[in-house]
């Protein structure tokens, strides 16, 4: 990203009033959320410089008076490292990054024990990111239940069989673009078995939204401020013209981005 260094009084053509629903007061002032990196953005790369409660302690806020042309985006930041430079990206909106797949549905499953090969019928459910659903073992005369959870595209899930000879078995994986599931397992049982696993024909959702900076608003700059000793400063940006459809603020400071401002629509 290019680094332009402006005063913080820079100046766009703007023309309608942003229609935000949230936090709006009768002079058209609009609280917009500050959002840490790694809260909207996959984590890593984001995420890692974040300064934890400086969303919370900063404001961004898009004023349109009434009777006036004009409109003012203004930074009130606070939480943030001190006496220390930070740049300004007005840029294009984005999806959030929801960090949570989808496996729900029906899966035929191949476990791999010394070198052969174990067919199972396997059916997911889920809540959030909690995991449930059946197992059938074509060696046993009914189904096993299965407990587990989902962090972004990573399953972790287990059975626990009736005798000790396979104890609970925990399979661990990830998904993959094809809707299949993947990775290794290992039991607790007398029979101390380990090795790998795989699904097919299954139906399973990668964790979706976008991935990174969606790029520099048109007809704008980037620009800089800096922090007093406490991490403390504002910086105002005056629009003036015909507005974006819609946009976002990022910041970055120490070579990666810290804050992310909630995506912003205009009418």
């Amino acid at each position: 990203m290019k680094k332009v260094i402006l005063v913080t009084l820079a100046w766009l053509l703007l023309s309608a009033m942003p229609a935000l629903g949230a936090n709006t007061n009768p002079n058209g002032a609009i609280t917009v959320p500050w959002n840490l990196s790694g809260a909207v953005m996959p984590v890593p790369p984001y995420g890692l410089y974040d300064i934890v409660g400086s969303d919370t302690a900063s404001k961004l806020i898009f004023n349109q008076p009434n009777g006036k042309v004009s409109a003012m985006l203004t930074g009130v930041m606070k939480g943030l490292e001190p006496n220390m430079t930070y740049t300004v990206y007005l840029s294009n909106s984005y999806t959030k990054f929801t960090a949570l797949a989808n496996v729900a549905g029906p899966y035929t499953m191949d476990v791999l024990y010394e070198s052969n090969h174990y067919f199972y019928n396997l059916t997911l459910t889920q809540t959030g990111n909690t995991i449930g659903g059946i197992l059938h073992d074509p060696y046993l005369p009914g189904d096993l239940t299965v407990t587990g959870t989902l962090s972004g595209n990573a399953v972790v899930f287990s059975v626990t069989y009736p005798t000790n000879y396979q104890g609970t078995r925990t399979f661990t994986g990830t998904i993959d673009n094809t809707g299949n599931l993947s990775g290794d397992w290992t039991e607790t049982g007398t029979e101390n078995g380990a090795d790998t696993w795989s699904t097919t024909g299954g139906s399973a959702t990668l964790a979706s939204g976008s991935t990174g900076w969606p790029g520099q608003l048109a007809g704008t700059e980037p620009f800089t401020f800096t922090t007093s000793s406490d991490g403390t400063a504002s910086w105002h940006y005056n629009f003036k013209g015909e507005a974006p459809s819609a946009m976002s603020v990022w910041i970055n400071g120490g070579g990666a981005t810290i804050l992310i401002s909630d995506p912003i629509t205009l009418p």
